[in-house]
């Protein structure tokens, strides 16, 4: 796919749209079943992101009350991480503190990996706390260390609920800054949506592309039909950019009007 017609180029409009289609989609696959654990964890990413981005497509200035309701969403969403995120540090650290087990010395390297820090990141400012949390989810789900997590028993639907509550804590601070007027943070925070969005739905495609077994024109179809949404904006894009190259061209080999003058 040419660069310049790659999801990235779409409008933040449009990557919510899609966002919201491709969860949607994901939903259905996952309800139709069989259960597919490393696609349906793509479910709550999408719809943080997806959630992200559509508070962003039009900001709009908030009154006193709404800033306070805000701030208010704010700070609970932020105990909920904090709260999760001493459980996960928590159990890895016991674990990784056992006198003997064949997982101690893998928990230790988890939790050096994930926590260089301990609890620490958890009195950082909340944007900084975030970012902190993003990368540890991606720790967490890198797959060396998905056989340590199964060993200890380690409950991955922590997993699943930090990154959701991170992503309502990104959405209470974009709406905050919003009512707040904070023009400056707003597309700051928008980038920020957009960079995650295509983050996520980069690694959906890359890991749809490795699902298909050779021959298997079944698993073909449902990634095309899964993928629809993205593939078509994209499709339309790239036939809209050659609409106007082809008007720029004919406008260019137009011959200039003669002069009448003399």
């Amino acid at each position: 796919m040419p660069k310049n017609h790659s999801p990235a180029k779409l409008s933040r409009a449009e990557k919510a749209t899609i966002g919201r289609k491709l969860h949607e989609n994901l939903i259905l696959r996952a309800q139709n079943g069989p259960p597919e654990p490393t696609l349906d964890a793509f479910i709550p990413q999408l719809d943080a992101t997806t959630t992200r981005l559509e508070a962003h497509v039009a900001g709009k200035d908030e009154t006193s009350a709404a800033r306070v309701a805000h701030a208010d969403r704010s700070e609970k969403a932020d105990i909920e991480v904090d709260t999760i995120g001493r459980h996960i540090e928590g159990y890895i650290d016991v674990e990784g503190s056992r006198r003997a087990g064949p997982y101690v010395v893998s928990a230790r390297a988890l939790h050096t990996a994930a926590f260089p820090r301990g609890r620490a990141f958890l009195d950082d400012h909340v944007p900084d706390e975030n970012r902190e949390v993003r990368r540890i989810l991606a720790v967490l789900r890198a797959p060396e260390h998905a056989a340590t997590l199964a060993g200890i028993s380690f409950p991955m639907e922590w997993i699943e609920r930090l990154d959701f509550a991170v992503g309502e804590s990104e959405l209470a601070l974009a709406e905050r800054a919003t009512a707040r007027g904070a023009v400056g943070d707003h597309v700051s925070l928008g980038k920020a949506a957009e960079a995650a969005w295509v983050d996520v739905v980069g690694r959906l495609r890359k890991y749809l592309e490795c699902r298909v077994p050779a021959g298997n024109v079944e698993v073909a179809r449902e990634n095309r039909a899964l993928l629809a949404p993205l593939n078509d904006a994209v499709a339309h894009a790239k036939a809209l950019a050659a609409s106007r190259a082809t008007r720029r061209g004919k406008q260019a080999t137009q011959p200039a009007p003669e002069s009448t003058s003399g």
